[in-house]
């Protein structure tokens, strides 16, 4: 990732702005399991910043009358337009954002990753792609997209940067599966998935945990939540793993992996010191047996003013 020079100037081209579209026509009794664009398509086209990363949020409202198959939309993202290079292929575990099996009714979830190597100045294309796990019943009613440069910030043009000001934004993600935890408090799992990260000049991050959860016969819950630290893994403690305050959760009635993300700041962070934020999970019992798994676990943290 490129970042922005300490003491540069900051220009135009360092902010370009977010670009969201929305579109809530019905796309009903979709059949594909491969993925399409829809009608009309959802897209976004926009400018990379300086740092050559964005944020990459998507979100779908869906359901399925049949109650046994799940809707997966993802971001596309190509250069230039629709014909160019794929850059990012969709792909629901990594980027995506999915709907449980057993849902009859909307289900309304998002997902924000962060997206990084684009060539700063270079003009990209982005759009939702979306398929069905199976069957003919499933509906969409709601696709939407955004894309943030990074770092966020607003119009500071014209002022020198401190070094302090914009460290990187980071992200981390595994997809190994993790089948039948029964932990019943918050461990990091195998493999870890974690960052260490500069607190800004602000002393405020954007954090987004998520990832997909699912569970193949009902009744128990899977967490996912950060946990951050001073330094490393052994540090101070700063925020402790809490789905309720800033976790993602699975239904306890998905009959498969569901996908997603939870975003909140985190403020009172000491300027240049060095964090730690890991992604732990944890087991509810809510009466069924121990089937709950995860298909994928991510974090960002995002520094802003």
């Amino acid at each position: 990732m490129t970042d922005t020079l300490v003491g540069a100037v900051i220009s135009a081209e360092d902010y370009p702005p977010a670009k969201w579209a929305q579109d809530t026509t019905a796309n009903s009794d979709i059949s594909s399991t491969s993925y399409i664009a829809g009608t009309p398509t959802v897209s976004v086209t926009f400018t990379a910043p300086t740092s050559g990363a964005v944020l990459l949020s998507v979100g779908v409202a869906a359901s399925d009358n049949g109650g046994t198959n799940r809707v997966h939309l993802s971001p596309e993202v190509r250069e230039n337009d629709v014909s160019g290079t794929v850059v990012l292929a969709a792909d629901v575990t990594n980027r995506g954002v999915g709907t449980p099996s057993s849902a009859s009714a909307n289900t309304h979830r998002s997902r924000t990753t962060l997206l990084t190597g684009l060539t700063p100045g270079g003009t990209y294309f982005a759009r939702t792609m979306h398929k069905v796990s199976g069957g003919t019943t499933a509906d969409i009613s709601v696709r939407e997209i955004i894309v943030t440069p990074t770092p966020l910030g607003s119009s500071f043009a014209g002022r020198p940067v401190r070094a302090l000001d914009y460290p990187p934004a980071v992200w981390d993600q595994d997809t190994t599966s993790i089948l039948n935890p029964t932990n019943t408090s918050y461990i990091t799992g195998s493999p870890e998935v974690s960052v260490t990260f500069i607190a800004p000049t602000s002393g405020r991050v954007l954090i987004v945990v998520g990832g997909g959860l699912g569970n193949s016969s009902g009744a128990n819950r899977i967490f996912l939540s950060p946990e951050v630290r001073e330094t490393d893994s052994a540090g101070d403690l700063v925020l402790a793993a809490s789905v309720t305050n800033r976790g993602f959760g699975s239904d306890n009635s998905s009959a498969g992996a569901h996908y997603g993300s939870r975003e909140s700041v985190l403020e009172g962070l000491t300027p240049g010191q060095l964090y730690y934020a890991v992604v732990k999970y944890v087991v509810i019992n809510d009466g069924g047996t121990n089937t709950a798994d995860i298909a994928a676990r991510d974090i960002t943290v995002v520094p802003i003013p």
